[in-house]
């Protein structure tokens, strides 16, 4: 049920899954004068609609689908901002522990099966890539992991965009780890302002960027360092 303070006199709940493979899921039972829950069209769930909702109701519902996209987990981010006076640079980097939570593969991982798949495109639980929309004028992106440098990556920059493509080393499959390191410079005046009254300066960065991804990510602990000038207070 929707969460209400007040008694709901008509409501129902609509669930879209991503294909209509649904092996299980919650029956509700018929009540007054209602149908039975849910009502299946295609990939389409209803439940309800139920009369008549007390204030602060639950009913928990299970549902068991197809999900073919990875679930990425952080499970640690130790986000850097340093900033530099003498070059008029500040540094961003960003130290990952990421993991997917998504199902574990079935037999032994195959490089070559995974090549052959490549061209077919199919529906995987692997990460296969990471996409970073930094600030626009962002320079000199770099991407390691704990052997070195990675070179599967892509930077495209211009006057309205500055985007980050990413490819781990290797395919990310559910209950594997991948730690990493991503970082860029930009230049400190988009960043920095001095008060008008004063000697004091005002930095806007943001909290959190990171990788923007359609299924998204979850994050579980987040360490964020401003690195300032030497003689700063």
């Amino acid at each position: 049920y929707a969460p209400s303070a007040y008694i709901t006199t008509k409501q129902k709940t609509e669930v879209k899954f991503p294909s209509a493979n649904i092996p299980e899921y919650t029956i509700v039972q018929a009540s007054k004068g209602e149908s039975e829950s849910p009502q299946k069209q295609g990939s389409k769930f209803t439940y309800g609609s139920f009369a008549e909702v007390p204030a602060g109701a639950v009913e928990p519902v299970t549902v068991r689908y197809e999900f073919t996209k990875p679930l990425i987990h952080i499970s640690r981010l130790e986000r850097d901002i340093e900033v530099s006076h003498w070059g008029g640079n500040v540094a961003f980097e960003e130290r990952y522990t990421m993991h997917n939570r998504a199902a574990n593969l079935t037999k032994q991982f195959s490089r070559v099966e995974w090549a052959q798949q490549a061209h077919y495109n199919p529906s995987t639980t692997a990460i296969k890539e990471l996409k970073f929309p930094l600030k626009v004028g962002s320079l000199t992106p770099y991407f390691t992991d704990v052997i070195g440098n990675v070179s599967t990556s892509r930077f495209r920059s211009n006057k309205r965009e500055a985007n980050l493509e990413i490819k781990p080393r290797y395919p990310i499959f559910g209950g594997w780890n991948y730690p990493f390191r991503v970082g860029w410079d930009a230049d400190l005046k988009k960043f920095l302002r001095k008060l008008k009254n004063g000697d004091g300066y005002v930095l806007n960065v943001p909290f959190l960027e990171g990788p923007k991804q359609p299924e998204g990510m979850a994050y579980e602990h987040i360490e964020l360092r401003v690195i300032l000038p030497e003689g700063a207070e």
